[in-house]
């Protein structure tokens, strides 16, 4: 498929790499197709397919925080049909003030790569922030119990 966007232009996306998100995606919940396009590692871009001008910077998480950690409640695992991490991708969305990066850890992206379905969560957790500063990558190291 033949993807418009405004920041990089026409991109070609195979179909299987095409991510469903029901509900969309926090804010966007017209919005339920993306796809991720590569950038600077470890960034990468969550492209809306409906609309050229979505995206979303989003970055492994571990990447950056390696003892980042949280608990998939059983009502996701099943809406994604997800019961390990094998086929996991975890993203959280990065954003840019001031020349700075920061990450939000308090929302984040789960995507099941064998059926390629998708959910932005919320965690319950008060102790995990919405914003938190990026100081640099580290070695990535997967917390997620799913």
């Amino acid at each position: 498929m033949k993807l418009s966007t405004t920041r990089f232009g026409a991109v070609e996306v195979e179909d299987n790499r095409i991510i469903s998100f029901p509900r969309g995606l926090i804010g966007f919940k017209d919005l339920t197709r993306y796809c991720v396009l590569p950038h600077k590692e470890p960034i990468k871009w969550l492209h809306s397919v409906d609309d050229p001008d979505v995206a979303f910077m989003v970055s492994n998480p571990f990447e950056f925080f390696p003892d980042y950690s949280f608990k998939v409640e059983d009502f996701v695992e099943e809406y994604l049909g997800c019961y390990g991490v094998e086929n996991v991708l975890v993203f959280v969305i990065l954003t840019v003030t001031d020349n700075k990066l920061y990450v939000n850890l308090k929302s984040p992206i789960i995507i099941n790569t064998s059926n390629m379905k998708g959910a932005h969560l919320v965690l319950s957790d008060d102790s995990i922030p919405v914003r938190t500063l990026v100081t640099s990558p580290v070695a990535t190291q997967q917390s997620v119990h799913c």
